[in-house]
This record gives structure tokens, sequence and C-alpha cells, in this order.
């Protein structure tokens, strides 16, 4: 029996509906679907599925045109679109810093031309500290969404017309090679496999198989209810059981990627509106949220972006489940106001949708690229202000200096400075870099030179793999490379301890975070940390057994959130002192064993910003750190400054 297929599914939309609320949930901060970022895996099997359905059917039938094709996606995107991005301009404005606000504009334009996933690859990581700040951030899926739609009718087409060669073949070998060159590129480029299309493309071509494959895989299933139950039932466990267990320390996309893109298919595969998945699915409160969750994509992290930046931290819980509220009613509001009017054709022709297409397209680059040239206009701001911003200055070598990734910089190559004789080196992540350069400035009276050795978010591993990719290899190599030159006497170590074991402090802030480390995850969290710190003792021993002395500072004391927005929101630029006890409570607990080891010196930066009572991201008119946990060079002149006076460096 031929299983006819409907042309609209209501079970599709309460797909969406899971999608969208997994996604805006996750980016609320409030814990209850820490695996919520897969929402927009689903949202790319359901776009292919629903585009290839349309495509493959106006190709057979010789009625597709590129000119409708287009006009439908400008009808669909663009109103609700520009809408979002106009509203989001004044609140930019008005919240964000000058750094900010230029980088906001830089998206409007990336988002503008839908190469939003390749700017915020070149500029932030989904997962990272800022990225909650960041008003456009969520537009990279709809970028992947749309280059993929540039190139797969064209395909479809080019397939039709050479009719020896199979779809099905094209299109498996499409989501096969995609898939393999995600799980190649998630270990050595995360951010890479994150937000380009190469590796999210099998994603889409598997909505893609299930639309043109459907008929005959429900034939081949037939009307066995149970059957189908039972794969349903097992496709929504593969959805469901990722937004509960996955974190932001799983690596994805990747494996993990598999279950919820494979549960999606099958849920689009087998549920119609009378099954028990379906059936839910096809229900009124989530067909409904379906229907706009569009719109309500949208509106999610402009809204959530603007509340952090105007909070200052992490949004209380009320107001962040106000932020969802207001995010559906937006949604609805746009949905029947704004993508509704511009559906039919008899509301707007063919020639006036492209041309308020590119019109508004034009006006929202020409807007970006203005707050591009203007460095995000800074004059909104006093001199004093400006000049107390200036101060946030990173060592001038940092960028040069600093390795990451696999290609990383050898340690025989790495940078010397500032004196003639490399009796020093600064060794471990980029927290030791700007305390060394201030050290190295000491030095140089002295004529002795610094060799830099620092590797971005490197845990000190030397016995388990961590997530980063080429830190292993250079930490070992560095450490074997620092014990044989003899002429290098002394070693300045800084991590960011606390943060490798813990987690970021920006995400939970008061409250001090006590995430699991995302290394040696098969085992306990503390089965990790033991070793974590294992791995960090050897290190330090294995120095000291080589001949040399070594000077261990403390973990940085930390902001929960980048100094600028102290700086321009003119607030109290402090937090208590206690929150770093909070804070690096293990890791303090811990350092009694380092400091008994021979010829180990502990540094405490805390001296340089610290009292009683306070922690000051500015001191006398200048500003302690350059972002939320790195010191300014202001600050490690201040530390070296210290340690110098009270005997404990020479």
């Amino acid at each position: 029996m031929s299983h006819k297929i409907a042309d609209y599914r209501p079970e599709v939309d309460g797909l969406r509906t899971i999608a969208v609320m997994s996604v805006i949930l996750y980016h609320a901060g409030l814990g209850l679907t820490p695996g919520g970022y897969i929402g927009v895996d689903i949202f790319f099997v359901i776009s292919g599925y629903l585009i290839t359905s349309i495509i493959h059917r106006e190709v057979g039938q010789g009625k597709f045109s590129f000119l409708t094709f287009y006009e439908r996606r400008i009808r669909r995107i663009f109103p609700a679109l520009f809408v979002v991005m106009a509203v989001s301009i004044p609140l930019a404005w008005w919240l964000l810093t000058p750094v900010q606000l230029k980088e906001f504009f830089q998206s409007i334009v990336a988002t503008t031309l839908f190469a939003s996933n390749i700017f915020f690859r070149l500029k932030s990581g989904y997962f990272s500290a800022d990225a909650e700040t960041i008003p456009m951030l969520h537009m990279w899926s709809l970028a992947v969404e749309e280059q993929f739609y540039i190139g797969f009718p064209i395909l479809l087409l080019l397939i039709h017309k050479i009719k020896r060669i199979p779809l099905n073949l094209v299109l498996g070998v499409g989501v096969i090679g995609s898939l393999a060159f995600c799980l190649y590129k998630q270990p050595i480029e995360p951010m890479g496999a994150f937000f380009l299309l190469p590796s999210r493309a099998w994603e889409l071509g598997l909505g893609a198989l299930v639309a043109i494959n459907r008929t005959r895989l429900l034939d081949a299933i037939g009307d066995r209810a149970g059957v189908r139950r039972a794969i349903e039932l097992a496709g929504i466990a593969m959805i469901v059981v990722p937004l509960f267990a996955y974190t932001a320390a799983t690596p994805f996309p990747g494996v993990a990627t598999i279950p919820p893109v494979l549960g999606t298919a099958i849920i689009i595969l087998v549920s119609t509106s009378h099954g028990p998945v379906g059936g839910l699915l096809a229900s009124r409160p989530f067909v409904g949220i379906g229907l706009i969750s569009y719109s309500a994509y949208l509106w999610h992290q402009p809204l959530f972006a603007f509340a952090r930046a105007y909070t200052m931290t992490h949004p209380p819980m009320l107001l962040s489940l106000a932020l969802v509220a207001l995010t559906l009613v937006l949604a609805w509001a746009s949905w029947k106001f704004v993508e509704q009017p511009f559906r039919p054709r008899d509301g707007f022709s063919r020639k006036q949708i492209y041309a308020l297409g590119i019109g508004l397209s034009a006006v929202m680059i020409a807007i970006g690229l203005a707050g591009h040239v203007k460095q995000g206009f800074p004059e909104r701001y006093d001199a004093k202000t400006l000049a107390l911003a200036a101060t946030t200055a990173p060592s001038p070598d940092r960028t040069r200096c600093h390795t990451d990734g696999l290609n990383y910089r050898k340690p025989a190559d790495a940078c010397r400075y500032i004196g003639k004789k490399i009796t020093w080196a600064l060794f471990g992540d980029s927290h030791s870099i700007e305390t060394g350069y201030a050290l190295a400035v000491h030095l140089k009276a002295r004529e002795e030179g610094v060799v830099h050795l620092s590797f971005s978010g490197c845990q000190p591993a030397l016995t388990f793999s961590t997530p980063n990719p080429g830190c292993n290899a250079w930490f070992k190599e560095s450490l074997a490379w620092l014990e044989a030159q003899k002429d290098i006497r002394n070693v300045f170590m800084a991590h960011r301890h606390s943060f490798y074991l813990f987690g970021d402090q920006t995400k939970t802030y008061p409250a001090a975070p006590d995430l699991p480390p995302n290394f040696l995850t098969q085992g306990t969290p503390q089965v990790a940390r033991d070793a974590y710190w294992k791995d960090y003792v050897t290190a330090i021993k294995r120095l000291s057994a080589s001949g040399k002395h070594v000077y261990v500072m403390l973990p940085l004391p930390e902001l929960p959130v980048n100094v600028d927005r102290y700086i321009y929101r003119q607030g109290d630029a402090s937090v208590p002192a206690s929150d770093y006890e909070k804070r690096n409570a293990w890791v303090l607990s811990h350092m009694a064993e380092v400091a008994a080891i021979a010829n180990v010196t502990i540094l405490d930066p805390r001296k340089a910003v610290c009292d009683a009572q306070a922690c000051r991201a500015v001191i006398d008119g200048q500003a302690m750190y350059f972002d939320d946990n790195h010191f300014s060079m202001a600050a490690a002149r201040r530390f070296i400054a210290d340690a110098v006076k009270s005997g404990q460096l020479p």
C-alpha cells in the first residue's frame, strides 16, 4: 500500500517547537536544557526536508524557477530579520562599548550578506565566555542554511537533467563526506567545524534524503503500527536525551551530533499526527509555537544579550523567565504583523519584494560599514572615560609570541626579549603573558632576557588528553626543551587553573562555577581534577630537578564581566575579595604541595589589585585588566614591582 504524504504536516511544526525552545532555554542560562544548542541541528534537518520537498517536486514537474525560489526565501526570511536588526541598532548604541558596538555593526553586515557564520568563526566561539553578550551570534545558523540554498537547487537541476546520475547516490555521498569532514575537523579546529557549511551540510542533506525517499521508506516499513511506534519513540529519545545529557563541554559538532540529527530525521520520516509522538507534536500548543519559531529564534538572542549588557551579570532567574516570555510575545507579534503580510503574492509583487530586499540590504550594509569605520562611535563617551579605556592594554608582544593550534610555534623558535642573555622563561597559558613581559622589562637593567612559551587555553597535561588541539604536544615538548636549556635558570609559570577545573566564572557569577572538566570525562570530575594537579606538580618537579628556580603565580583574580563594561558604564569597578577565595578554593588548598617542592617560590597576584575588602578593576586611573580575566600591563607592572619589593623576585 502506497503512503500519500500530505503537503502540510503539523507534527513538523511541533518539531520546530522543540528546536526553538531548546535553543531559547539554553541561551536563557536557566540550566534546564544544558544541551539545548542541538535545537539548531533539529532546524537544519527540518529545513533540508522542507526545502527539498518543494524543489524536488517543482523540478520533477518542470516548474522550478530560481526567481520564484529566491522570492519565497526573501518573503520568508527578510521582513522579520530586518525588523529585529533595526530594533537592535538603538539598543546596541545605548548598551554596548565601542569595541562591542564595532563588532555588532560588523555582524550586521555579515548577517545581511548571509556570511555571519564565517564572521563569528573568525571572531568568537559559540561556547566562549563573551558569546552570551553578542546580539547577532545566532544568525550564524541562518547563514549556513542560506549558503546551502545557493548551491543545492543547482545540484538538483543538474542531476535532473543528467538522468544517469542517481540522486540518492549523490546526496548519500555528500552526507557521508560532510559528516566525515565534520568528524575530522572537530578535534583540530572545533569552531570551524561548528560554524562552517562543509561540516554542517550533512544535517541538511539528511533532511533532503528523507524528503526524496519518505514514500518508499514508509512503504518498506509497511502498516505495522508497533514497528512505527517503536521507531518513533527511538527517534524522540535520540532528541530528548541529548537535551539533558549534553553540556557546553561536549565536543560538538561531531559524534555527539549524530543522535539528535538522526532522531529528527526519524521523526520526520515516520511520525503522523495520529501517532503517540506525532500526536503530541501536532497538538495546538506545539504547532502554535512552531508557527512562530522563526521569529522566536530571531528575537531571543538580542533580548538575552542586551539584558546581560544592561545588568552587567547573568540576569537573575525571574528576569530570564520574563525574557523567555517576552521572546514568545514578540515572536507572535512579528509573525502576525511582519511575517504574514509579506507571504501572499497578492500583497506585494515579485518586483516589490526584490526591490525591498535589495534596498533594505543596502541600508543595513551601509549602517554596518559606518559603525565599522567609526570604530563603534567612541565619541559617545567623554575624554576621561576614553583615556581610562586606553589603559586596557595587553602585552605588546602578545599577538606576536602567543601560540595555539596544531601548527604551534616550536619552543626552539619562541620569542626572546628584552635582555641580551636569555636566563628566564615564561611558561604557561595566556595568563603568563603580561606578567611575564613586565618581568622582562624589570630584568632588562641586568641584561637578562626571557623566552616566551605560552599556549592559548593549554592545561599542563602530561598523562591525559585535552580537547585543545596541539596543547598536549606543545606542553610536553616545551617542558622537555626547558629541562635541556642550561642557560635558563628561572621559570615563571602561570595557568588559569580554576577555569580548566570548574568552568567560566562569568556564566554563574556571583556563585562560583562548579562544572566538570572537559577532559577525562569518562570518570568523575574529582578524578579529572586530581589527574590535572598530579601532572602540574610533576611538571614543576621536573623543572626544579633540572636545576631551575620555578616562580609559580597563583590564579589571577577574575571579573564577572569585561573591564570595558565597568569603564563605559562608570559603575563600581570592584568585586568582593571573598569572590577570589570562593572561585579558587580548590586550587589554593592544593598549593601547599607545590610550595613544598625545592626551588619553588609562590607569587600572589592579589597584592597588585586587591585589599582586604575588594579586588579592583581600576586603580589610580588605570585599568587592571584588558578583558574579564587577564591582567593589563598596568596591573602586571604593579604585580612585578610588589614581588621585587618584597624580595620574592630578584
